[in-house]
């Protein structure tokens, strides 16, 4: 999407890089409205993760306290 000729076109000594502010203005535009495209499926995935995140704690959180045979006995049920 932001690969555009006139980028391609250019040249640099050493294969410097070809990106200019201009480039990164339309990335960034590209970026953004992907984003807000995509903003139902964002927010699900996050939630998601947290859900994740929140479930590795408690069992963590279990395994430290019942202490070393309970980690085996949750490993064994993930």
């Amino acid at each position: 999407m932001t690969t555009t000729a006139k980028a391609k076109a250019r040249r640099h000594p050493r294969g410097g890089s070809r990106w200019t502010r201009s480039d990164e203005a339309m990335f960034r535009a590209c970026v953004d409205q992907l984003s807000f495209e995509r903003r139902g499926e964002i927010d699900a995935l996050s939630r998601k993760l947290m859900r994740q995140e929140r479930a590795i704690l408690a069992v963590r959180a279990k395994t430290i306290s019942n202490g070393p045979t309970a980690k085996a006995d949750a490993q064994a049920v993930l």
